[in-house]
């Protein structure tokens, strides 16, 4: 059969925009299913780093705490051994403190004397005032994460870290009640996948920066030993 010039040329005219049409899709369904993958790694890394974290035996850290991300009110270093002991130690609202917490008792040093006080059945570690400075990996409590991206890569203790940022809805009611936005960078540790570092920021209903919580974790599963306070002890019942 023959075929017409004019249609000759428009077929291969509509046939060539046929071909690059379909070459840019497949393009840009590469580029898509990339950058869902990527956004996948990243959110993995974290969700696995936070869970290695929350189940080590123990380990040590320090908080800093800052209101208005400006003034300091808490700088404390701490040791973790299994979910019920801690010691903490350091200064809250410029004044020094101590802690010892051994399952329900928690033993107190006296600032101005050698003396240790106990609190039995006292919640103290589980109180709004120091939940943060007992138990800094509280701070993760998310009822979901929908936004995690890497912001690049930084050493930590000599450790090459992974910087996330994430975007959580936290399920921490003390921090609810008082703030509406919160974002985290946390610094994870690709090889062991444990968080090394991590920097909290919860904004209040303005917008306004009202809370930085700095973090620091090192020494995991370490043979960490919390006991009992030598010496006197006092019933500060």
């Amino acid at each position: 059969m023959y075929w017409p010039h004019w249609y000759v040329l428009n077929r291969r005219r509509v046939l060539r925009w046929v071909l690059v049409a379909g070459v840019l899709l497949v393009a840009l369904w590469g580029a898509a299913s990339l950058s869902g993958s990527l956004a996948a790694t990243d959110k993995d890394l974290f969700n696995k780093a936070l869970g290695n974290t929350m189940a080590c035996s123990s380990y040590r850290y320090s908080v800093e705490v800052k209101q208005g991300g400006r003034d300091t009110i808490t700088q404390v270093e701490g040791e973790r051994a299994g979910p019920n002991r801690v010691h903490l130690k350091g200064a809250m609202q410029k004044s020094q403190m101590e802690f010892i917490q051994i399952d329900d008792t928690t033993y107190m040093k006296d600032p101005w004397s050698d003396r240790w006080f106990t609190l039995k059945g006292n919640a103290l570690a589980h109180s709004e005032l120091f939940i943060t400075e007992f138990n800094p990996m509280g701070l993760f409590n998310f009822k979901d994460v929908p936004v995690v991206k890497k912001l690049g890569s930084d050493r930590v203790d000599g450790v090459k870290t992974v910087i996330l940022e994430l975007r959580p809805n936290v399920a921490n009611p003390f921090l609810e009640i008082k703030y509406t936005d919160f974002k985290f960078r946390v610094w994870v540790d690709p090889g062991e996948k444990l968080i090394r570092r991590a920097i909290m920021q919860a904004f209040t209903p303005s917008g306004g920066e009202g809370l930085v919580v700095e973090m620091k974790f090192w020494d995991f599963n370490e043979k960490i030993k919390v006991n009992p306070p030598q010496g006197k002890i006092m019933d500060g019942r």
